[in-house]
């Protein structure tokens, strides 16, 4: 599949900024399976510095500075992606069990042992622990472990939109049983981490479908996001549990990370007054089929 994501963030000040400075995490990543080729970010006002960079994690960054007065900053981001299917059936017949996983990491033995520690927005405690205990039993492969807690996630957390913050503990989404995409995600991770596991946060888009006989909304998408998981020997599968489903190629993955903290779409800085407004519009087309010759 071919997919066109444009991706539209509005600022609009109260008082003139003198001076800002952001970091953009907007262009898909390129990796087997899934290609950006053609990526574009416009920013108006045009900036004064901008410059591209790889950061740790392996995503592309842009950072810009302006230092011209303005009261409206829009930033466009347009790509395309083409997505081949993901192959599934390794990974639901993978014999690797969950357990032998953990002990992989416990011995430090692995690179990737950092994504089964605790990170900004994702703690790691018994109470956590306790709310998937009964997905990780012991002969349990890696895969079913893993499918148990997505549904049990899916089925028990509400999606209610405006519930929750960035900034909602993963405890508290525990509690009150609801949240968005952000709060399955971490909530998912944190589970598998307080069971030795390494996980890592996936942001992205999802295309969207309408009801039978009624027109796509132009802007009507979201950032989307979900979970990848670590496997010996195949590498890192995603799920996502916000839709229960294990992603093949309606996911549009623009970066990895730790949790949204490493991966916000945009963060940065203004020296202003008075209050801003922020309207985010997303729109995902699917623009071509896509096929790859063997």
């Amino acid at each position: 599949m071919r997919y066109r994501v444009k991706h539209v963030t509005e600022y609009k000040y109260q008082e003139a900024v003198n001076t800002c400075h952001n970091r953009l995490c907007l262009t898909p990543v390129t990796q087997p399976h899934h290609e950006c080729v053609f990526s574009e970010i416009k920013i108006s006002p045009e900036p004064d510095e901008f410059t591209y960079r790889t950061d740790y994690f392996g995503n592309t960054i842009l950072f810009f500075s302006s230092y011209k007065e303005h009261v409206h900053l829009e930033i466009t981001a347009t790509s395309e992606v083409n997505i081949e299917n993901r192959g599934l059936e390794a990974i639901t017949t993978s014999p690797v069990l969950w357990t032998d996983v953990r002990a992989l990491i416990s011995n430090g033995t692995d690179s990737i042992v950092e994504y089964a520690l605790p990170s900004y927005y994702i703690p790691v405690s018994e109470e956590i622990k306790g709310f998937s205990s009964d997905c990780f039993i012991e002969g349990e492969t890696l895969f079913t472990a893993c499918d148990k807690l997505m549904k049990k996630i899916f089925t028990t957390i509400e999606f209610k939109p405006g519930f929750t913050t960035v900034n909602t503990p993963v405890e508290t989404v525990i509690k009150a049983k609801k949240g968005v995409c952000q709060d399955f995600a971490h909530l998912m991770i944190a589970c598998l981490r307080s069971h030795g596991l390494p996980a890592r946060y996936v942001s992205g888009y999802l295309e969207t479908v309408p009801p039978p006989g009624k027109k796509k909304l132009v802007g009507a998408d979201a950032s989307h996001a979900w979970v990848s998981i670590y496997f010996p020997e195949i590498g890192w599968v995603e799920f996502d549990p916000t839709n229960n489903i294990i992603p093949s190629d309606k996911h549009i993955i623009v970066a990895y990370g730790r949790d949204y903290q490493d991966v916000a779409p945009i963060k940065g800085i203004v020296f202003s007054s008075g209050k801003q407004e922020l309207d985010v519009k997303v729109d995902v087309e699917r623009i071509d089929e896509y096929y790859v010759s063997n």
